[in-house]
């Protein structure tokens, strides 16, 4: 097909299912958990996309993966190629990109941070669009009363992501200092 954009597509086994991945020649462009499929070659090309094979193109995503997926904090300052988002979204996910491995925030917290005190709504809007979750973490972003809040692939993955990076889920914070009170760490026995 003609004018189609080249993406090419991997997967990784977990514990909780599959993870796909889609990768351009200019970066990361997706990532599905579980149950939310990569579209068909058929849904792919009414999409405007042709599928390819280069795994140059995945490889840095699906080995930073593995180790997550290993319990290794990984260096997931990957190289994005979305083309999806508003503004304000693309702010969001940027900002939550800041968010540590193994510490939360809150949606309200985010918001302030981005300019928008009262904005909490729309923060946890944005990330429900997040096309390329762990990633960009949406999953360390809870409710400021400590609730788990939602997550686009379910709870069940929230749960597991959050119990992957900090060893439990107990979502009882004390203050992160060096965040300014706003991100904080759980704590720990």
């Amino acid at each position: 097909m003609s004018g189609a954009l080249e993406v090419a597509s991997a997967s990784i086994a977990t514990d909780l299912g599959p993870v796909w991945i889609l990768a351009t020649q200019g970066g990361l462009r997706g990532l599905g958990l579980g149950e939310r499929e990569a579209p068909s070659a058929r849904e792919a090309r009414a999409l405007g996309i042709a599928y390819v094979k280069r795994p140059r193109w995945t490889d840095p995503a699906r080995r930073a993966l593995e180790d997550y997926f290993e319990g290794r904090e990984p260096a997931l300052d990957l190289k994005l190629d979305l083309a999806v988002g508003s503004r304000f979204e693309r702010r969001v996910w940027e900002a939550t990109r800041r968010v540590a491995y193994g510490t939360l925030t809150s949606y309200g917290a985010l918001a302030v941070r981005l300019g928008v005190p009262g904005g909490a709504r729309a923060v946890g809007n944005a990330l429900g669009r997040n096309p390329v979750p762990i990633v960009v973490p949406c999953h360390r972003v809870i409710h400021g009363d400590s609730s788990i809040g939602g997550f686009s692939s379910g709870l069940r993955w929230k749960r597991f992501l959050l119990e992957l990076e900090r060893g439990q889920l107990e979502l009882d914070w004390v203050p992160d200092r060096t965040a300014g009170n706003a991100e904080r760490r759980s704590r720990r026995p």
